[in-house]
């Protein structure tokens, strides 16, 4: 196998298109069009019968969901002791009793009683990233910033009277809210920004700011939970229920949703949209669904794509559902919060470092695992070619080195991996 890195690929484009050392391609439109050339090829390797890629799996039962990585099928097969036999596509006026196959609802039907199956298809082509640059923001570096959540910052304050307050800031200058509550900061144990509230975790009990109507309230025996899409509920620490909640006239109101069993003791939970997968943050650990994941001291913990990312003061790491654990990066400074995790913009948190604040990306190099050379240069061609025309550049020189290489690698495709090119017959 061919082993690179996505941030090689886009560098070759560049030199390609004499961009070397140049920003005029964001990082943004370099991951667009890198999905999109992969994609493409990918597409093309398919309908010429490139089968690099192909993955298979067996069924004997009449009907079976598709594989989470389905993309497209390459062909279903009676299986009868190593010998394949082609099965068919049900047409329609042919009955269940014909040996044949059909695709519907995201599962594959079985007619005609087969025993075994094999099912080969092409998995859905990896999404590709490479890490972009931090970049710094201008925020005021004298001020004792608790989180942030998108542009939005909680920070420590005094009032004009001197009393120790809380509060938020927007750099989009969309809304601030000055002095908002409140609170003794050597009480503060943890505190999260969300869309619409601010909870403030004291040693006396959960603070809940309506960040839109300006009320709060204090309440014991409760901790936030905020689901992937950013719904914000509540769970009660000691029976594990989940609770609708609404904060009026400094008063709260609670309706039970469900409960959840094993996950007690927490201070800030995060689930999917379901409510059927947890993590959560307890004084020593993160924990998910109750098991501990070895990660130590966390301040904040976000849920994305069935991913739990989480920051400390020491770090930024990831826990899967299999409660596998990867440091993405040490930190090199004071880590603030999540700007957000989102793969259109890379970024995932911020940080105090080099005496400036910067949001630091999540996303990694993503490997490049191509089974020969040629699919890097193909597409490291093909993105040249799509930077040079926004440049308005001449692309004829590229695409005529394009059409080679392509030429090149479609003469290939049906040598055998293990054997010489055959040689062809010159009378032909």
């Amino acid at each position: 196998m061919f082993k690179m890195k996505t941030s090689d690929l886009f560098k070759r484009a560049k030199q390609l298109a004499d961009l070397e050392g140049s920003d005029f391609i964001t990082w943004n439109e370099a991951v667009n069009c890198i999905n999109e050339s992969n994609v493409g090829l990918y597409e093309k390797l398919i309908n010429m019968g490139d089968d690099s890629f192909v993955k298979s799996f067996h069924m004997k039962d009449e009907a079976e969901r598709l594989p989470e990585d389905f993309w497209q099928l390459k062909g279903v097969y009676l299986w009868n002791n190593g010998n394949l036999q082609t099965i068919n596509r049900r047409a329609g006026n042919n009955g269940i009793h014909h040996l044949s196959y059909e695709l519907k609802n995201g599962s594959i039907c079985l007619y005609g009683s087969p025993n075994d199956v094999l099912v080969e298809y092409y998995p859905k082509p990896e999404k590709l990233f490479f890490k972009p640059n931090d970049v710094a923001i201008g925020i005021d570096t004298t001020l004792d910033y608790l989180d942030c959540h998108k542009h939005t910052f909680l920070y420590k304050d005094e009032d004009e009277q001197q009393n120790e307050t809380l509060s938020i800031i927007d750099l989009d200058g969309i809304k601030t809210s000055k002095d908002f509550i409140q609170v003794e900061h050597d009480s503060i144990v943890r505190a999260y920004l969300t869309e619409n509230f601010v909870f403030i975790v004291t040693a006396s009990g959960l603070i809940i700011y309506d960040i839109m109507s300006g009320y709060s309230v204090t309440v014991d025996g409760y901790a936030p939970l905020v689901t992937e899409s950013g719904k914000e509920y509540l769970v009660d620490t000691e029976s594990g229920i989940i609770k609708y909640f609404h904060v009026k006239n400094d008063a709260i109101s609670t309706s039970e949703l469900k409960m959840v069993e094993d996950i007690t003791g927490g201070n800030f939970y995060v689930a999917n949209d379901t409510l059927d997968d947890f993590f959560f943050i307890t004084d020593t650990d993160v924990s998910h669904n109750g098991t501990d994941t070895g990660l130590g001291i966390t301040k904040h913990i976000v849920y994305s794509d069935k991913k739990c990312y989480a920051l400390g003061d020491t770090g930024f790491a990831v826990v899967d559902a299999e409660d596998e654990l990867e440091l993405i990066e040490n930190s090199t400074g004071l880590n603030v919060g999540f700007i957000g995790i989102d793969e259109r913009t890379g970024y995932g948190y911020c940080s105090k470092k080099f005496g400036a604040y910067y949001v630091n990306p999540y996303c990694e190099d993503t490997p490049l695992d191509y089974p020969n050379s040629m699919y890097f240069q193909i597409i490291s061609y093909i993105l040249a070619i799509a930077f040079k025309s926004k440049q308005g550049a001449d692309i004829s020189l590229l695409q005529n080195q394009l059409a080679m290489v392509e030429q090149t690698f479609e003469e290939t495709l049906g040598s055998d991996a293990f054997q010489f090119p055959r040689m062809g017959n010159v009378y032909n």
